[in-house]
């Protein structure tokens, strides 16, 4: 799996962004600059009469930000649209975390510009770079001015550009119960918990672009888990960059959060808790084990290693040892049943050594993890680790093949579920096109047919076969719980009538004739 979804948003060496300028007569602060030689989009005019193309790149941080400026815009009347031909005004949300996901961005983006269409680009990478001639002659908003998207869409419609790139503590958070959502799974809430990091990863940008940690308040968070319980999701996710290390900033602490989370939660409806470094889930890791064993939290945790050498560790400035990382596992895997633990692998960090990449071999073997994110590495232009001595592409690559090979030969976490009974709760569609996708309590992935279940609900399932990365199961009780209440009215009536009759011809029989 050589390209990750969820891959931890790290970086060092924070730069300044564009500081935002009121501009008298323009909103918010807008700073607008005009540009030439450019059609006007169709109905620019008439605010919300328009068509946006909405991409987004990256972790479950930024799709939850696309999904609050698509439900923004949506209030406003523009229509939301992943057809790049049906665009009158593209928006484009961007990934920093390596570069071949920087690269799909820009290529998008350059695609936008070729239309001669209005153009605006969010996310880490405008955000980290603010400065970088690229996005020139684009709008740019920035991750912590999400909610001003219909500000940027309506004056870049009119022509101009427009730059919003305030953030740190003054700029705060944007709201997560104040704005409309459009999700992109209507049974699926990701709730961003905090913003930023603690950490200073020699290799990582995103903290260019997300800053030091700021947490929500739990008790935002919260009302956020009522608001969305009320319009019927089954499953939320709690995101950020690091949420180990949740609430340091305000005196709480990720436990802290999850426990009042957890009550609010009920029964069907499933919690999912996003990434954490290994410094942070140490400090709570037998309360952790608690809250995994919950039956209203899923038994996962993605918790990235990078390395199986302390010596790189050290190098990448991760501050924690490969035997921190092994304490987490072990006590997760000896204390909490079918956990499935997830972890990230970069292979040729400039420090690695072949005998500091055997460790990694040797650590992906020991333990077998179900979900291995496996990237080589790439240097971020700006991060200390970019300056130092690189090795060449081919040991990269070579590197990271082997670790691919070790994670296509084993497939115990799925097999050893065969001919088991779990619940699932189905969320998703299979890319198929056919089948429905649920997951058990230990986050395994469970295909099933349509025949046989709803999506938005959960069934017991049994089983029947397993491949790497996913399981197939028929449900062990086919029919609907009203089909169920069904017979059990009539067979309430059959009964009903039976004792009527038998009370009726009982008293006329011979009562010396021994019925029973």
């Amino acid at each position: 799996m050589d390209d990750m979804e969820d891959l931890e948003d790290m970086a060092t060496n924070m730069r300044p962004s564009v500081p935002i300028s009121a501009v008298e007569g323009t909103p918010g602060g807008v700073v607008p600059r005009a540009r030439k030689n450019r059609p006007k989009a169709v109905g620019y005019d008439i605010p919300g009469s328009q068509m946006v193309y909405l991409k987004t790149y990256g972790c479950s941080h930024n799709n939850s930000d696309s999904e609050y400026m698509a439900g923004i815009l949506s209030e406003e009347g523009y229509g939301i649209t992943e057809n790049f031909d049906e665009a009158d005004i593209y928006l484009i949300n961007s990934c920093t975390v390596k570069n071949p996901s920087e690269e799909h961005f820009i290529h998008e983006m350059k695609k936008a510009q070729k239309t001669k269409k209005p153009t605006i680009v969010s996310g880490c990478v405008p955000q980290g770079d603010p400065k970088n001639p690229e996005f020139s002659n684009v709008s740019v908003v920035g991750v912590q001015q999400i909610h001003r998207i219909s500000e940027a869409v309506k004056e870049t419609l009119r022509g101009n550009t427009v730059t919003l790139t305030q953030k740190g503590k003054a700029a705060g958070l944007p709201s997560l119960t104040e704005h409309a959502k459009i999700r992109r799974n209507k049974w699926v809430e990701i709730i961003p918990i905090n913003a930023g990091c603690l950490n200073k990863c020699t290799y990582c940008k995103t903290k260019h672009a997300r800053g030091d940690l700021m947490s929500y308040p739990i008790s935002e968070i919260c009302q956020r888990v009522e608001q969305v319980l009320k319009e019927g999701v089954t499953e939320i996710r709690l995101t950020s960059e690091d949420s180990g290390a949740y609430g340091k900033d305000i005196g709480t602490n990720i436990v802290n959060l999850l426990r009042e989370v957890i009550k609010l939660i009920p029964d069907g409806v499933m919690l999912r808790l996003g990434m954490t470094n290994p410094p942070y889930i140490l400090e709570h890791l037998e309360d952790i084990v608690d809250i995994l064993n919950h039956p209203r939290v899923y038994s996962f945790l993605h918790v990235p290693v990078q390395a199986g050498c302390s010596d790189v560790l050290q190098t990448m400035n991760r501050e924690y040892t490969v035997e921190d990382f092994e304490l987490i596992c072990d006590t997760l895997i000896s204390k909490v049943p079918g956990v499935l633990i997830a972890t990230d692998i970069i292979c040729g960090f400039p420090s690695e050594s072949d005998e500091s990449f055997q460790r990694t071999v040797d650590l992906c073997k020991k333990y077998e993890f179900p979900s291995l994110y496996i990237s080589q590495f790439y240097p971020r232009r700006g991060t200390p680790a970019a300056a130092m001595p690189q090795l060449i592409s081919q040991v990269k690559k070579a590197r990271s093949r082997v670790i691919t090979q070790v994670f296509e030969s084993y497939s115990s976490h799925t097999t050893s579920l065969v001919g088991s009974i779990q619940r699932v709760w189905i969320t998703e569609y299979a890319h198929d096109g056919h089948n429905l996708v649920g997951h058990t309590k230990g986050y395994a992935q469970v295909l099933i047919d349509p025949s046989e279940a709803k999506i938005g609900t959960n069934v017991m399932v049994r089983i029947t076969s397993a491949t790497k990365h996913s399981v197939t199961g028929t449900t062990v009780l086919k029919k609907s719980s009203s089909q169920f209440m069904q017979w059990a009215l009539w067979l309430a009536f059959l009964i009903m009538i039976t004792a009527v009759a038998a009370a009726a011809i009982l008293p006329a029989m011979d009562p010396s004739i021994a019925w029973w």
